[in-house]
């Protein structure tokens, strides 16, 4: 796999929308003269100024027909300079940005396994990714995404998740929320380790695994796949948030 410099970039902020009541989706362009490159999982620290640093994965899979854009997905943390600032910046804004970064990428030859993503929150952004990346081959192993929310209106691209379903007989989409109104929900519920040892044995041969959130539902995921699932740890991979 070729590893990619990080280098500084001026971006410019060219879309947004809210994915979430807190979460906001940017997508940002280089203006330098020169294209984003980056893998699938990735992340990008953003300058926002006044000394305020932040770093954030990559939503959005290396695209070739736009190669200076890439997404971001910001939770908007009461009193975070930083979220704050991202929240409100508006259309047109120039910042710098270094990047990419990160080594939680999928390798060429775990691309012909079996493939489980966990994630919870905006730790969905660099599996969005990986899935976007792999999707666009009709063709190949099966795929299933364990995405954890705490409601129905949490649950980050929501309708490109499930058209993904609907199109793609290879890749399936679990949901669990942790704060289900189970008067109208009707899925999963509960927190995603949860719901591992349903899912692990459904997957043939020895899958890969990649989890992406916050410490705490990373370490139990790795725990119960290593300790109780009996994964090779070399098929497991993760980025903790915090």
């Amino acid at each position: 796999m070729r590893r990619i410099p990080a280098e500084l970039h001026s971006v410019e902020l060219v879309d947004a929308r809210m994915l979430s009541p807190t979460v906001r989706e940017l997508v940002f362009r280089t203006v330098d003269g020169r294209g984003f490159d980056f893998l699938a999982g990735q992340w990008v620290k953003l300058h926002l100024g006044g000394g305020i640093d932040r770093d954030y994965s990559i939503a959005s899979a290396p695209d070739a027909s736009a190669p200076d854009r890439f997404a971001l997905a910001v939770t908007l943390v009461e009193g975070g300079p930083g979220s704050e600032r991202l929240h409100t910046m508006e259309l047109g804004t120039r910042i710098d940005a270094r990047g990419p970064n990160g080594l939680f990428v999928r390798e060429d030859a775990e691309r012909e396994a079996p493939a489980l993503y966990v994630g919870t929150g905006t730790g969905l952004a660099p599996l969005r990714a990986m899935l976007q990346e792999e999707l666009r081959r009709e063709d190949g192993p099966p795929q299933v995404l364990l995405f954890g929310s705490r409601t129905e209106e949490d649950i980050l691209w929501r309708e490109e998740l499930e058209g993904w379903a609907a199109r793609h007989p290879r890749f399936r989409l679990e949901l669990t929320l942790s704060r289900a109104d189970t008067r109208i929900w009707k899925g999963r519920c509960g927190w995603v380790q949860h719901h591992l040892h349903e899912l692990m044995p459904a997957l043939p041969g020895a899958p890969h695994v990649y989890v992406c959130g916050l410490s705490k539902m990373v370490s139990e995921v790795r725990r119960t796949l290593k300790e109780e699932l009996r994964l090779d740890r070399r098929h497991v991979h993760s980025e903790r948030y915090d």
